[in-house]
């Protein structure tokens, strides 16, 4: 009995240390493979990814330039408006500058103006100076300044040495008549504003940027400005502002651009559109969109500035057909993709899913 004890004994510690004992290393072994301890990440084919549209790049060093698309509306710079407005009551006599969009250089009549007051003023300084009472000419003559009398008026008058009947309004500077408010024969109160005039030389354009895309827009970010009615042209400004606030609605930021203009029209909005395109027989019967940018448009005609060359076959009707086509086809095709199937544009033949036996579904 004590020897059948002792052996038991030593069974169990035998087996107590096969349980603590550690695995053999299989790595270290002859003709096993080495494992990889890193199991993070998905396997990729390369086949694979191509057919799902998956595209591949190498990271480098390189300047990253983005570009923000806006829509906008031109419009006259406000520090190159100005108004003219009548300093002294009275009635318009003759209009010189008789319709908007006139073209006035400073110092120019715009309006010859009657005014009782004004021929009263007159009278009182040729009085003074008859009299050569020089402090009352001297208050009448200073009136007469404060009614925006040009000093060549006065001066003509004391040359004169007779009352004018009218003033003459001139343009306080050059460029164009923007507003008119005032008809011949119109009786105008003093403080009355008669006319505004612009200067185009240098025009804003307020362009609606998306919330997303603000952080790319800065105070001197170059800008340049394309116009539907001038085909081809392109015009170079920068930001010079941004407003301050959001618009709740839209969720978009307005920034200010300064374009020195060559011939560009106020009426003119720009592009909303991102492009224009055609659909080309590429020779094989097959017609593929194509972009090209559109110039004049006639009454049946479009001038094509860029994208096509002459014999160029084109849909020429029911494009939109062709588009939406085009574009299901896509999705379909996005959407087979996805379920592990294949789509073929030709004749909308499904990828060939096998089956146990090999045969189509």
């Amino acid at each position: 009995m004590k020897q059948i004890t002792i052996g038991l004994l030593v069974a169990a510690m035998m087996l107590a240390g096969c349980k603590k004992a550690p695995a053999p290393d299989m790595q270290g072994m002859p003709g096993m493979p080495a494992a990889s301890a890193d199991t993070s990440g998905v396997p990729l084919d390369r086949a694979e990814a191509a057919r799902l549209g998956i595209t591949f790049a190498r990271a480098a060093e390189r300047p990253v330039r983005s570009s923000v698309r806006a829509v906008g509306i031109l419009k006259y710079a406000e520090p190159n408006l100005v108004y003219v407005n009548a300093r002294v009551g009275g009635w318009v006599e003759r209009l010189y500058a008789d319709y908007v969009g006139k073209r006035v250089e400073q110092g120019e009549p715009l309006l010859a103006l009657y005014s009782p007051d004004l021929v009263s003023a007159q009278e009182e300084y040729l009085l003074a100076r008859r009299l050569k009472d020089d402090t009352l000419a001297s208050s009448a003559r200073r009136r007469l300044a404060l009614w925006d009398i040009p000093s060549d008026q006065i001066d003509s008058l004391e040359t004169r040495g007779s009352v004018t009947r009218t003033l003459l309004l001139r343009a306080p500077r050059s460029g164009e008549v923007t507003e008119k408010m005032v008809i011949e024969g119109q009786a105008v109160k003093a403080g009355d504003n008669l006319f505004q005039i612009a200067d185009a030389r240098v025009l804003w354009v307020d362009v609606a940027i998306f919330e997303q895309d603000a952080a790319a827009v800065r105070v001197g970010t170059p800008a340049t400005i394309t116009v539907d009615a001038l085909p081809g042209r392109t015009f170079r400004g920068s930001v010079t502002f941004i407003y301050p606030q959001l618009d709740e609605k839209t969720r978009t930021l307005t920034a200010r651009v300064a374009v020195e203009n060559g011939d560009v029209p106020l009426e003119a909005v720009l592009p909303t559109g991102t492009k224009d395109l055609v659909f080309v027989n590429r020779g094989d019967g097959r017609f593929v969109p194509r972009e090209v940018r559109v110039g004049l448009r006639g009454d049946s005609l479009v001038e094509i500035v860029e994208g096509l060359k002459p014999g160029d076959e084109v849909v020429a009707s029911a494009t939109f057909l062709l588009d939406s086509e085009s574009n299901l086809a896509a999705a379909i095709q996005g959407l087979m993709l996805q379920m592990g199937m294949g789509l073929n544009m030709g004749g909308m033949d499904m990828g060939k899913g096998e089956t146990g036996k090999g045969k189509r579904p």
